[in-house]
């Protein structure tokens, strides 16, 4: 039986375990989630921690993470690797009750990266300087006019871009 947690430890532990999370980074980097990131992370760590608060059930863990996945992230997550992280998330709230918690989050998750700051600070936003770039960077490639002629006397082919 596990000891009531505050909630900041327990909202830590989770946003660790989401932060280090392969699959979840890769869905907001690529922008899997429709746009408003911050939110729908939000609203999944809120569920775990809501979860979490009292006695976590490490099915009930699983299935909030695979639906919101799946749901708000588009998302489906062949290798279950949830299964494994909330198994983490359980193992790492019960040694809280009796080691520090940086210590002890830092243990379960070493790889855990600030995903979830970045997105709320709009960083996986694809913003219209990153467009202009995108497009100067298109302009920029240039095609040679005169002939590549290989050494059998052929002349090579150029592809066209449009700009």
């Amino acid at each position: 039986m596990m000891v009531v947690m505050d909630e900041a430890t327990v909202r830590s532990v989770i946003e660790n375990a989401l932060n280090s999370w392969t699959t979840l980074q890769l869905a907001i980097e690529h922008g899997m989630a429709g746009g408003n990131e911050a939110e729908k992370l939000q609203n999944l760590v809120d569920e775990l921690v809501i979860e979490c608060s009292n006695e976590p059930d490490k099915h009930d863990l699983e299935e909030i993470m695979e639906t919101f996945t799946y749901l708000d992230f588009n998302v489906i997550d062949e290798d279950k690797s949830f299964e494994d992280l909330a198994a983490a998330i359980i193992t790492c709230l019960q040694e809280l009750q009796s080691a520090p918690a940086p210590q002890v989050i830092h243990k379960h998750f070493p790889c855990a990266k600030k995903t979830l700051s970045e997105s709320r600070r709009g960083k996986y936003h694809r913003g219209e300087e990153e467009e202009d770039d995108a497009a100067l960077s298109v302009q920029r490639m240039t095609i040679r006019e005169e002939p590549i002629i290989d050494k059998d006397g052929f002349t090579l082919v150029q592809p066209r871009r449009k700009c």
